[in-house]
């Protein structure tokens, strides 16, 4: 096995971690409490968001995952790190834009990870002041700079598939027994209109998932990495099979795919790796029918929205119905509590009212019992005098004032004493 293939690796790696503008940008993002949104999609966009995840744990960022494509997804939040893909192909994967120019309009600021554009781009451009745009390849680059999005808003950078740490898939890195792996797409991206009877397609054994963790993406990525490590050789139209058999240092046959991406990619990352080749090869389909797949695609997407719609209405009906139910049920509690309150003050005023009733009757007897005194003592006044003024008619009569003559003379020493004695012997 040519072990280059390893050097490669770790040199796109590096660059990936030394892109200053990337860093910077995630970092100003991760300042500003940003969540992150990772892309839907099949296997290939799980190898994408292991590597976008292996570079956030590089960051020391374990950011909250934000999780639904409704038009309402983002409400509620100020800045998003969107995961990165192939999901702006205008007519074909258009999976993402309503609800990132409503979070534009609503004033939210967007970093997007390294993704192809394909049609989009003057959709940005009233709000790129709020959006930071990587690019996975020149093409895309170019395409957003035709669509009118300044140069100082768009970068470029490898697919973050490469920066996909070696740990998970070294154990696998093996000499294969067998030939040829063909894995060919049977979706409308795909460049064949009948793909070979020994191709399977892989990727679609996990599809329309929302990769959110490490732990997610690596169980089936391990899953297929170890049959592909089985084999010498992968012949594939699909992008990220290509990557994940580079980076087990397969050899690689390329074929395009309905749009530019896969030539775009190789062109700018995939062939530094000396075991990949791409052959140019010519769409199986007319125009016609190109057309037609296009048109399926996105009648299909949008009834996909408008069943994601009317399930996110629904959702929220029924939130507002348990919000009810809370506030009713809070609303009762409420209510017996104030009457229970109610009760309790009921009692309160009783024992009030109790308390004054026997206040008032306490004052009344005081009030009866100091009348009862006044009267007691309003008679004895009126007897004193009485008396007083008996005792005043006896000072003033004649035989008051002989009697205290008479002992006047009774207390006079010589003639006192001889009237004790008189008095003495007429008393016996």
């Amino acid at each position: 096995m040519n072990e280059n293939y390893k050097n490669v690796r770790q040199a796109v790696r590096e660059e990936i971690w030394h892109n200053a503008k990337l860093i910077e940008s995630l970092k100003h993002f991760i300042e500003n409490d940003a969540a992150f949104y990772p892309g839907y999609g099949n296997l290939g966009d799980g190898l994408i968001a292991l590597g976008t995840l292996d570079l956030f744990e590089d960051l020391g960022w374990s950011p909250k995952c934000i999780e639904g494509r409704s038009k309402e997804t983002f409400s509620g939040y100020n800045y998003i790190v969107m995961g990165g893909g192939g999901g702006w192909v205008k007519g074909l994967w258009e999976t993402y834009l309503e609800q990132t120019i409503t979070f534009l309009q609503n004033g939210g600021q967007l970093l997007i990870l390294p993704t192809s554009f394909f049609g989009f781009g003057s959709e940005f451009v009233p709000y790129a002041d709020q959006v930071t745009i990587f690019c996975r390849e020149q093409q895309s680059y170019e395409e957003l700079l035709r669509q009118g999005m300044p140069e100082d808003r768009i970068f470029v950078c490898s697919d973050m598939a490469f920066y996909t740490k070696e740990k998970h898939f070294s154990d696998l890195e093996i000499e294969g027994e067998y030939p040829v792996l063909q894995i060919f797409r049977l979706d409308e991206e795909g460049g064949r209109k009948t793909p070979p009877r020994t191709s399977v397609d892989l990727p679609l054994l996990f599809n329309d998932v929302q990769w959110t963790s490490i732990e997610q993406c690596v169980k089936p990525l391990r899953a297929v990495a170890g049959l592909i490590s089985q084999f010498e050789c992968v012949e594939t139209d699909r992008l990220h099979m290509a990557v994940l058999a580079a980076l087990l240092g397969r050899t690689v046959r390329l074929e395009p795919s309905s749009y530019f991406k896969i030539k775009a990619i190789f062109e700018y990352t995939l062939h530094r790796f000396p075991t990949v080749s791409f052959e140019e090869r010519g769409s199986d389909y007319t125009l016609a029918e190109q057309g037609s797949r296009a048109e399926a695609r996105l009648l299909r997407d949008t009834v996909k929205r408008l069943n994601l719609d009317r399930q996110a209405e629904w959702e929220q009906r029924a939130s507002v119905l348990r919000q009810n139910d809370a506030l009713l049920l809070r609303l009762e509690k409420l209510q017996k509590k104030l009457s229970e309150t109610s009760a309790e003050k009921d009692l309160e005023i009783k024992k009030w009212e109790d308390l004054v009733d026997r206040e008032r009757k306490r004052r009344r007897d005081l009030t009866d019992h100091v009348t009862h005194l006044e009267r007691d003592e309003a008679c004895k006044r009126r007897e004193f005098d009485e008396v007083r003024q008996e005792l005043e008619r006896i000072k003033s009569s004649r035989l008051h004032r002989l009697n205290e003559r008479y002992y006047s003379i009774f207390r006079l020493p010589v003639f006192g004493f001889v009237l004790r004695v008189v008095r003495k012997i007429i008393v016996k």
